[in-house]
């Protein structure tokens, strides 16, 4: 949880051996250097993390979202998928593997607000890691951006389905993914902690990643690094 977002993994006992995340294949296993990639959290069990400056609620970021969050959901697709398959023939068929997670936020790690009814982590909108080339049918090397927000109100059209794999990476306009949240429902002017939630009925939910929406125009994209997060603050059972 203290990089940016998953881009590779390895595919152990498939061909080819490693893949790319992407809105149809998410991160999981372990990344490329044997890495632990995402954080499962059970029913009960939660983590706090810290930026290491304060989240602003930035009337200039684009759908007035502020902070992003980002887990291994994944579109359902027309099959098989991997780093060989070609995008313009990959068919979303609707509907989603979401496993909901809840998010809150605070200012000084002891009052917090809940997004009680989402949006929730692991959930819309599947990560994105590399931009897919349509004109020559390929990936690129070239990195989507992780603070960018996909338009919420997509949300509904890329779970219906009906479109190629590189139709619904077009609608993601270079966005990254992730689920966003603005922090004007919190009442916060700005938050430098964060943290996620198992739930009842979601059981097994992960958090990959976090980042700071960067406002529009674009200054220097700031995204959790290691420079960026101070560390995990709590990665616990809630006692009942």
């Amino acid at each position: 949880m203290l990089g940016k977002p998953s881009t590779n993994f390895k595919n152990s006992g498939f061909d080819p051996a490693t893949g790319r995340v992407k809105l149809v294949e998410p991160a999981w296993n372990v990344g490329l250097n044997d890495e632990k990639l995402i954080t499962t959290l059970n029913t009960g069990e939660y983590v706090t993390v810290k930026f290491d400056h304060q989240v602003e609620d930035d009337p200039l970021n684009p759908y007035g979202i502020d902070l992003l969050v980002f887990g291994n959901p994944f579109y359902v697709g027309s099959g098989f998928v991997s780093d060989l398959s070609n995008m313009e023939d990959y068919m979303l068929v609707g509907g989603a593997w979401f496993e909901q997670l809840v998010v809150s936020v605070s200012q000084d790690g002891e009052e917090w607000y809940t997004y009680d009814s989402g949006p929730y982590c692991d959930s819309a909108f599947p990560t994105q890691a590399y931009l897919w080339d349509s004109e020559n049918e390929q990936w690129t090397d070239t990195e989507s951006d992780f603070t960018k927000p996909v338009d919420p109100d997509l949300a509904d059209t890329l779970l219906a389905g009906g479109m190629s794999a590189a139709d619904a990476i077009a609608l993601y306009d270079g966005s990254g993914g992730g689920t966003g949240f603005d922090l004007a429902e919190s009442g916060y002017d700005w938050i430098q902690y964060v943290r996620v939630e198992g739930i009842e009925g979601f059981s097994g939910g992960e958090v990959d990643a976090f980042a700071d929406v960067a406002p529009v125009p674009v200054p220097a994209a700031v995204w959790l690094l290691g420079s960026g997060l101070l560390g995990v603050v709590g990665l616990r059972r809630r006692r009942k």
